[in-house]
């Protein structure tokens, strides 16, 4: 099976479910803490590829194979999407040599199969009475469509994408044995692609300036000879085409008659907000949408270098299309009508998974809510809702380690657990001389009235260090100064103690073991033994919610750790 055109380095991954949060139809799976790709719910946007902080999820590299098809095939174009603009400037010379140097036979703009497509769309509409037609130029919409909004597949126009439209133009000019390589912006051309026999590679701007820096070719310091040109001639209104509202610009162009209504929205969230409710529009004329999944449109794609000068990028469109239209006699106008029409129903639609309510009530039991207050909804796991979460559960694309606060819980307990087995007294303190936590053996060792406030306060969170005992100057001293104590010895309640003190966050948090005298087994046998016992059953919790709760998670990680420390400072 072929390399899907997203996928995870799962030895990468993080599980730290920023793609599940960030991804506008959830299409991840995690399975032993490693989140990945579900093709069949994916529409590949791109967008986790931009937001994973580790860098686990990976775009197909087309670049190996644009150079066997370079190798394979006597003459290989580029199709070269209008947004280079936004990437490389308005001077294409430059760009066109360095193309040349790769090994391509010529360079052609993807932005002549937009005017085609444009001039269709507006024949198209000409002779429609009314209902709602969406744009067929931004594949991760169509997919969109075809996968989630399956009932309004029909309203897509049946016309093939500029990119598909001018690789057709590019055989019939060139001949049907040549290869065509796009690049672009987008990552969910390159699954357009692999679904067409027209386009053989797509390439990302990205990878073509990789490339480029392989082959140690520089843009800005290429020689050209003869100056470099488009073949076979320059696009001119189609350069509008990567921003938003540039298609409609171009079809009203062809049909200004005012028959038709024309609207355009950029981004996923206010695209699938139109989808939502397009059942109420186009009834009384024929409304054309223009929906593109990228915010501000294909010049912020996932495949452009840099995300940022939105301005700038815009400006630098606008100014080529104006000097383009000024230049009349170097565009052709293409009078041939190509066969461009297509379909859009070769897909299966996503099925919206439908659970009984007890179904969904045991599964948010095994993630520990019981009731409505314990679902918390903090998206901590990605998903949305502890319920969404839940069906994520049920489907298995989940796992319960997700839910940070079921995690923390769980934590939690077993730092509790491991305190209370200890059968020496063990005391967390803070910067506040307030008592963390407490475990009953502790409470015990200070005497009765302690053991009595334990047995009211389990844990004596919160309790006065100062009230506990003739020993607080020391945790004083300790969290001040930062200093370590090992085996001090005092007297308490009329018994001979020793006591430890020793960091968990230096001026922040201590924990102190005391230990009776006569009891020197417990330390070497008990103590060692249970905490060592205890570490390796948690260990795989703490690392588990660790990068999500920071020093909330690593506080049991460091208790224990630091306990088994000091036992073997005393043992030494």
């Amino acid at each position: 099976m072929p390399l899907k055109p997203i996928y995870t380095e799962t030895n990468d991954c993080k599980d730290c479910y920023k793609c599940i949060r960030e991804c506008p139809t959830k299409a991840i799976k995690v399975s032993d803490n490693r989140a990945s790709v579900v093709d069949e719910l994916c529409i590949y946007c791109g967008h986790c590829v931009a937001i994973c902080p580790s860098g686990a999820k990976k775009v197909r590299d087309g670049i190996s194979r644009a150079r066997q098809l370079i190798k394979d095939k006597k003459e290989v174009y580029v199709s070269l999407a209008p947004s280079f603009v936004a990437e490389y400037g308005t001077d294409a010379a430059p760009l066109l040599s360095a193309l040349k140097q790769l090994g391509f036979k010529g360079t052609s703009e993807t932005a002549i199969g937009a005017q085609e497509v444009s001039k269709q769309i507006s024949q198209y509409l000409k002779v429609r009475q009314n209902g709602t037609y969406i744009s067929s130029a931004c594949p991760v919409v169509v997919e969109l469509i075809r996968k989630y909004y399956p009932e309004h597949t029909m309203a897509i126009t049946p016309y093939m994408s500029p990119m598909l439209t001018h690789a057709r133009m590019l055989k019939h000019w060139f001949g049907d044995d040549i290869g065509v390589v796009f690049i672009g912006p987008c990552i969910g051309k390159k699954s357009e692609a692999d679904d067409s026999e027209l386009v053989d590679v797509s390439l990302t701007f990205k990878e073509l300036s990789d490339w480029l820096k392989t082959e140690n070719i520089h843009i800005k310091n290429t020689q050209t000879g003869s100056e470099p040109a488009f073949v076979p001639y320059q696009a001119r209104e189609g350069v509008i085409y990567p921003l938003d509202g540039g298609m409609v610009e171009t079809i009203k162009r062809e049909n200004n008659s005012g028959e038709s209504t024309f609207m355009s929205f950029t981004g996923q969230k206010m695209v699938r907000n139109v989808l939502d409710n397009l059942n109420e529009y186009g009834k009384d004329s024929p409304l054309f949408l223009e929906l593109l999944a990228c915010e501000t449109g294909c010049l912020n794609g996932p495949g452009m270098s840099c995300q940022e000068n939105i301005a700038g990028k815009h400006l630098n469109i606008r100014n080529s299309y104006v000097c383009r239209t000024q230049t009349t006699d170097s565009c052709i106008k293409e009078e041939q009508v190509f066969n461009i029409e297509r379909d859009f129903f070769n897909i299966d639609t996503v099925e919206s998974a439908h659970f009984k309510g007890e179904d969904i009530k045991e599964a948010l039991h095994s993630i520990g809510k019981t009731n409505v207050a314990d679902e918390l909804n903090c998206s901590g796991c990605g998903y949305d809702t502890c319920r969404d979460f839940a069906q994520a559960l049920l489907t298995g694309n989940a796992e319960t380690a997700m839910c940070v606060s079921y995690m923390r819980m769980v934590a939690h307990h077993k730092a509790t657990i491991l305190l209370q087995k200890i059968p020496s007294g063990v005391v967390i303190i803070d910067d506040a001389y307030k008592v963390v936590e407490m475990n009953a053996s502790f409470a015990r060792l200070m005497g009765s009235e302690t053991e009595l406030c334990f047995e009211a306060n389990p844990g004596m969170r919160g309790a006065e260090l100062d009230k506990l005992g003739s020993f607080a100057k020391l945790f004083k001293t300790a969290l001040i100064t930062g200093k370590e104590y090992y085996d001090l010895p005092f007297t308490e309640n009329e018994q001979s103690l020793q006591l430890s003190i020793f960091n968990i966050q230096k001026h922040k948090l201590v924990t102190g073991i005391i230990q009776s005298a006569q009891q020197p087994e417990f330390r070497k046998d008990i103590v060692e033994k249970r905490t060592r016992e205890v570490i390796k059953k948690n260990m795989e919790t703490v690392q588990k919610i660790a990068f999500l709760l920071g020093e909330n998670a690593s506080y049991t990680d460091s208790l224990l750790n630091s306990i088994l420390d000091a036992q073997n400072q005393e043992n030494a």
